[in-house]
């Protein structure tokens, strides 16, 4: 079956991933990436919790059982500097991101989105969470993300996400996150390569559709401006 090609970026956070879809990939499967990406976070989510080395074997298993397929594992390694410098995307998908994540911060039509990125991002934590992963008081938290983008070319449907996970020690806020000499942050990242047999999928894709349906919740969101 053939579906209508997209001739623009787009994005949508997905629980905890920032998605960007290249141009070109349909609109069906986009769909599919989505709630494929959705239904192997919250099995995760329920099986492993702030196991966050444990979170990302359960994601791609999950995935895997439903029609997805391995293409690359990358060693995982800390981050020294900035995250995107550390992202082994080509510079045009990199600039994607960065438009995507500013967009999702700075554009007042994010907001549900950005709060759903945030909260499924950080570990529960016994401070008030404020905006952009800014914490009141002194403390420690930790999280995990995905930063992805998903390609396709001749119906080949292929995600390339970068899994990171960070812990942080001694945050206090005063407007900015600041270390006052006490913050100790780690951040280590880790490149994937996962591929949709979409032939096979097909077979699966109004249970899985149903099953998010039915449990009442979207845990997916799009992000204008991009």
């Amino acid at each position: 079956m053939s579906f209508p090609l997209t001739e623009s970026a787009s994005a949508a956070v997905c629980v905890s991933t920032l998605l960007v879809f290249l141009p070109g990939v349909t609109a069906q499967h986009q769909e599919d990436v989505r709630n494929s990406f959705e239904f192997a976070a919250r099995a995760a989510d329920r099986a492993n919790g702030d196991d966050y080395t444990g979170w990302f074997k359960t994601f791609r298993s999950t995935l895997i059982n439903i029609h997805w397929f391995n293409q690359q594992d990358g060693l995982e390694q800390e981050v020294e500097g900035l995250v995107f410098d550390s992202l082994d995307f080509s510079d045009s998908e990199r600039e994607l991101l960065i438009r995507a994540l500013n967009a999702l911060q700075q554009k007042a039509e994010n907001e549900d989105a950005l709060k759903l990125f945030n909260q499924s991002v950080l570990n529960e934590v016994g401070q008030d969470a404020i905006g952009r992963l800014l914490f009141i008081g002194g403390g420690s938290y930790h999280g995990k993300y995905q930063l992805a983008v998903c390609s396709e070319r001749n119906g080949a449907v292929a995600v390339s996400t970068s899994y990171a996970r960070f812990q942080v020690n001694g945050a206090q806020y005063r407007s900015v996150l600041y270390s006052d000499g006490k913050v100790e942050t780690k951040t280590t990242i880790s490149l994937h390569v996962l591929g949709l047999n979409s032939e096979l999928y097909e077979r699966v894709r109004d249970s899985i559709k149903r099953r998010l349906v039915d449990s009442g919740i979207s845990e997916q969101a799009p992000v204008s401006g991009l």
